[in-house]
């Protein structure tokens, strides 16, 4: 046996053979993106995992992608450092495949090549919780949600006036502030938020230091809030993000170029939405109205246009009798995108009319039954009916034991960029995906979870020599997913320690074709110790690793697989009050000066430190 592989065996057995001593209860934590209803982490089978602020700040994330890495059953490459291109995988899923929300609107973006999210341009600042649901959600929220949900919400306004002003500055002259307003009464709320990230960055291209590509992220959020009454709310959310980001392209001789210090892309992206919210006994009535408008510019050898617009508009009923819950949902949206590549434009645009019902049933107080059903109207797709079935019990023979299992149907539709580059007189079909998860978990001690997905009429692409594009299409046969996460903490009150760690192997991701997906590590281990004091103060060690990922080395033509290798990469972290209402925060990442490609032929960050001070009022 490969001593790194008996390594990380023996890691997660020791840590649960640990935690067989403790005796801890998870905390009630509300989420929103289970049914599209606020209710407890409890009162959903879904499999869910929330990073809380506090987490964001005890870590220095700097990114949404940053912080989602370290769940267990994700995984994250980035093609650089600070705002260079990033792929997310739930459970070795595509990108696209997972719907990413903030505040509840969308962010895929339709003009990209598979309806993703830039997880790379949403930084952390003035995030309260992100919330990541994994598992097929189609169910309830449509489209872009066969591998998962995440849900990003930003504060929330407190009583009186009150806001917080950070400064960040570390390596790759890396320098950020953020700041936050608000002032809440009976009847008004309000919040201001508003944050600057800027970096000088390394090469994008290995080696690091062939030249800086740096980048720059502006992000402003509003929030506005009218109770009329006890049972009546009005709510406005505006986000705004721009970006400006340095990236390496290829040469003349189509090889990537780490010189290359022209090559650059901007995007500004907009979400605006309104909420009425009316409630009386145990009826609730939500009236949403949002949209989303998206624009990408890149400048390389070509100039390259993406343009997207989502109109989005929803009414939900919900009904509540004792413990359980019925949601009765309609949603319309609008989407429209465009692609222009030089001067040649292309298009592709969909309306879907869909509907919803979802119950939730709580039977002898111990088992919790959950399905979903939901159908969608498409004007230009086959219209996809899709559903989840779930279970959860608690065993009152073993307080804090409880076991579960899901299983649902998800299905994504081709995005404005894949209808674009498709065949001529060719209609692309939403993929669709079938798939399970069982688990058991006994309090926060230990967590395991199996998970099976399969998905057919995924969607590849081929190259046309002749106008030196892709061309996407519908492929026959079917990717397969499998895999096993484990996760677990241990915390020892008395001496302020709590010991954490999470494990996922993946026993498939195997496309249509037999092969393996790229750039998906069969084994990845995140584990940490922090340690916490009286006074406030915190620091912490954690430790990644990163097993053997595939990928392709375009250095040569016809291209080759390659293989990354397997790395670990350690971080710490410091977290203390210097003053009244002022903290100091600073972190230490790959502290070893780990060298490694998450992408071949791409550089990564190397030793780092960054400082942060906050002060709130």
């Amino acid at each position: 046996m490969n001593p790194n592989t008996m390594r990380l065996s023996l890691i997660p057995a020791l840590l649960f053979a640990t935690n067989l001593l403790a005796d801890t209860t998870l905390e009630p934590i509300t989420i929103v993106s289970s049914n599209k209803t606020e209710q407890s982490v409890q009162e959903t089978t879904s499999n869910v995992e929330v990073i809380t602020a506090e987490e964001i700040k005890e870590r220095g994330y700097q990114s949404v992608a940053e912080a989602i890495e370290h769940i267990a059953g994700i995984s994250v490459v980035h093609s650089g450092g600070l705002g260079q291109q990033t792929s997310f995988f739930v459970r070795g899923m595509n990108s696209g495949q997972t719907l990413v929300l903030l505040d509840g609107m969308r962010l895929n973006d339709p003009s990209t090549i598979e309806g993703s999210a830039f997880l790379e341009n949403l930084t952390t600042a003035n995030i309260q919780q992100i919330e990541i649901v994994k598992g097929g959600q189609s169910s309830i929220w449509g489209s872009n949600a066969s591998a998962g949900v995440i849900n990003i919400i930003t504060k929330t306004p407190e009583e009186g006036v009150h806001g917080s002003l950070a400064a960040t500055y570390g390596s790759y002259a890396t320098r950020g502030v953020d700041a936050d307003i608000g002032y809440k009464d009976e009847k008004f709320t309000a919040l201001l938020l508003a944050s600057v990230l800027e970096t000088d960055g390394f090469s994008a291209v290995v080696p690091r230091d062939a030249e800086e590509d740096g980048y720059t992220n502006k992000n402003a959020n509003l929030k506005l809030g009218y109770r009329f009454d006890p049972n009546n709310a009005l709510m406005l959310n505006y986000n705004r993000i721009k970006t400006d980001v340095e990236y390496d392209g290829y040469n003349d001789y189509f090889l990537l170029d780490p010189n290359d210090d022209y090559s650059h892309a901007d995007s500004d992206q907009k979400n605006l939405a309104a909420d009425y919210r009316f409630k009386k006994e145990h009826y609730r009535l939500d009236l949403h109205a949002s949209t989303g408008d998206y624009k990408r510019d890149a400048y390389d050898s070509a100039l390259g246009n993406y343009r997207a617009k989502i109109k989005e508009y929803s009414l939900l009923n919900t009904f509540e009798y004792g413990a359980n819950k019925t949601i009765l949902g309609l949603e319309y949206k609008d989407i429209d995108g465009t692609y222009t590549y030089d001067s040649d434009s292309k298009f592709g645009s969909y309306l879907d009319k869909g509907i919803f019902l979802s119950n939730t049933y709580l039977i002898n107080q111990t088992t919790l039954i959950e399905t979903n059903f939901r159908y969608d109207d498409y004007d230009t797709f086959k219209n996809k009916a899709t559903y989840k079935i779930g279970i959860k019990h608690d065993h009152p023979s073993m307080p804090g034991f409880v076991t579960g299992a899901n299983y649902n149907t998800a299905y994504d539709a081709p995005s404005s960029y894949q209808m674009a580059i498709s065949l001529p007189d060719t209609l692309l079909k939403p993929s669709y995906t079938k798939g399970y998860e069982i688990y058991a978990r006994y309090k926060e001690w230990l967590n395991i979870t199996y998970f099976d997905h399969k998905t057919e009429d995924s969607f590849d692409y081929d190259f046309d020599p002749d106008t030196y594009q892709s061309i996407c299409y519908n492929v026959e046969g079917t990717s397969k997913f499998k895999g096993l996460e484990i996760s677990s903490t241990y915390r020892l009150p008395d001496l302020g320690v709590v010991f954490s760690a999470n494990y996922t192997h993946l026993f498939k991701f195997e496309k249509y074709d037999g092969s393996e997906f790229f750039r998906r590590p069969k084994d990845t281990l995140n584990a940490s110790v922090d340690y916490y004091t009286d006074s406030n103060m915190h620091c912490g060690i954690e430790a990644q690793y990163i097993g053997n990922r595939k990928d392709m080395d375009f250095s040569s033509w016809p291209a080759s697989e390659v293989a990354t290798g397997n790395y670990t990469l350690w971080h710490l972290h410091f977290n203390a009050p210097i003053a009244k209402d002022t903290d100091l925060s600073i972190h230490a990442k790959n502290i070893f000066d780990k060298a490694y490609q998450p992408v071949y032929g791409y550089a990564a960050e190397g030793r780092a430190a960054y400082g942060t001070i906050s002060y709130r009022f």
